[in-house]
């Protein structure tokens, strides 16, 4: 009788950086005192090639097979205690990356970039909104895509 030969299965999750960064980035959203993440040049660099738009802006993620680490580069709101926006971004990311993914985060390094008011955050955003819908429509009416090339 032949023995039969037993196949050993080997199955792997693993993640991309990006999946990493934005659920940093989606979490970071709900914590008071965080603005914003604003992208540094290395992730200035990165959406430059990249088609992710601004949902990993601001985050840089390095993974492993069980650990993660993330950096952050904030805008934090004027008046609002920094240091505790920070503990509170790192429980609910932590918490977060852990249920969604399984893995540990082992650090995250907050750099603040910036200190806004709130009115002066919203009055920004809503100016630059404007500025995006515009450069849209020019470009629309040119006959280009938004990426600025054209159509044929």
């Amino acid at each position: 009788m032949a023995e039969q030969e037993k196949v050993k299965h080997t199955n792997e999750l693993s993640f991309e950086d990006k999946v990493l960064e934005k659920i940093a980035f989606y979490t970071v959203d709900s914590v008071d005192g965080i603005l914003e993440l604003q992208g540094n040049f290395t992730s200035g660099i990165k959406d430059f090639f990249s088609s992710n738009g601004d949902e990993t802006k601001g985050v840089n993620a390095e993974v492993g097979k069980k650990e993660v680490a993330l950096d952050l580069e904030i805008v934090a709101e004027y008046g609002k205690n920094i240091p505790t926006a920070f503990e509170r971004a790192v429980e609910e990311i932590s918490k977060n990356v852990e249920k969604m993914t399984g893995l540990k985060v082992v650090e995250i390094n907050m750099n603040v970039n910036d200190v806004v008011s709130r009115a002066e955050y919203e009055k920004n955003k809503t100016e630059e909104q404007r500025k995006k819908a515009e450069e849209r429509r020019q470009a629309n009416r040119n006959g280009e895509y938004s990426d600025g090339s054209r159509v044929q």
